[in-house]
């Protein structure tokens, strides 16, 4: 563009709006970008295999191998495939982005995937709106799903429960040392007659080995709560023992209640602050299953009454969760 005929504005309204139109501009060309690079990426992969689908086993391994080498997240591969084989044709300037295309390709059936996207579009959803529109279905399938045979109930989870103090020794480069948790270790004395591998229960005054233990039994807590975030999130106090604790943000595992800014995220939270108010005691049991490095929890609340809840269930029986999918791992803050 010649020089003469630069924008060149000279008022500050002038000026945000210029910059508001060039930036959100980019914004939209650099997603549509991603839509079309991840929807070619889909077309190779999905395509190459079908041209190996006599070759036993390869589909399977295809990915781990693609992802290695190219470090691309074997998940966002795993998400162009289906990208391709859900929209086979996305058009030389999409009006969704990439978040929204995520989101659609977990829907099932063909006809509703279609008329999300078609709403979407029209509506102008967010990917957040659109996401908690995929929930809604998706639990009204679920139930649907279940029947009368069942009597309608939800889904449950087995829980998953350990026992306080309970670790396991391990040997760090500094030496044996027992593994109390979110990457705190307890140091043990030359002399000791224990080995790596052996289960213990920690007291204040003892380590003392368990040898009926087994690894089901590690890393349950009894924890302070320190706030209620929403109906699937908590910030706890955990304590590991000797001294030691930590401050961790929890997401109750497998399960996920909807958002904040829904009715049904705020009928959740008042559910879980109502149980939270007669609880006497608290009791975790964390894994550790996704790239992010959070932790996902099982919460057991001893009422005040001693009647125990397993918050995880008491959600999902409620009406105020559904069972958790893969792909809403991504879906809390800070």
């Amino acid at each position: 563009m010649p020089e003469s005929q630069l924008l060149v504005p000279s008022t500050y309204a002038a000026l945000r709006q210029a910059v508001e139109t060039v930036v959100l501009k980019g914004r939209r060309d650099i997603d549509r970008a991603w839509v079309q690079t991840y929807h070619e990426a889909g077309r190779l992969i999905t395509v190459h295999l079908v041209v190996n689908k006599n070759r036993t086993a390869y589909g399977s391994q295809v990915l781990s191998r693609l992802s290695a080498d190219t470090g691309i997240d074997k998940r966002t591969l795993q998400q162009c495939a289906q990208f391709y084989r859900c929209f086979p044709k996305v058009g030389a300037r999409p009006q969704l982005g990439w978040a929204h295309y995520r989101v659609l390709i977990n829907v099932a059936e063909t006809g509703r995937r279609e008329q999300l996207k078609q709403t979407a579009e029209k509506l102008h959803w967010t990917s957040r709106e659109l996401e908690e529109q995929v929930r809604q279905l998706n639990a009204t399938l679920e139930q649907k799903a279940v029947g009368p045979a069942t009597g309608d109930k939800a889904k449950l989870l087995t829980p998953k429960r350990g026992t306080p103090g309970l670790c396991r020794v391990v040997e760090p480069e500094a030496g044996l040392a027992v593994d109390l948790g979110f990457a705190v270790f307890l140091s043990l004395p030359s002399a000791t007659k224990l080995v790596a591998g052996d289960f213990v229960q920690v007291t204040d005054e003892t380590v003392r080995r368990e040898s009926a233990a087994t690894k089901a039994d590690l890393f349950t807590y009894t924890v302070d709560l320190l706030k209620v975030v929403d109906g699937d999130t908590l910030w706890v106090l955990i304590g590991l023992g000797r001294g030691f604790a930590v401050k961790q943000k929890l997401r109750l595992r497998d399960l996920d209640c909807p958002e904040m800014s829904t009715p049904g995220g705020k009928a959740a939270k008042r559910y879980v602050d109502s149980l939270v108010a007669r609880t006497a005691a608290l009791t975790i049991c964390t894994t550790k299953p996704d790239k992010y490095d959070r932790y996902l929890a099982d919460v057991f609340l001893t009422l005040d009454d001693s009647a125990e809840i397993y918050l995880n269930n008491a959600l999902l029986e409620n009406g105020h969760a559904v069972v958790k999918r893969e792909w809403e791992f991504g879906d809390w803050g800070e």
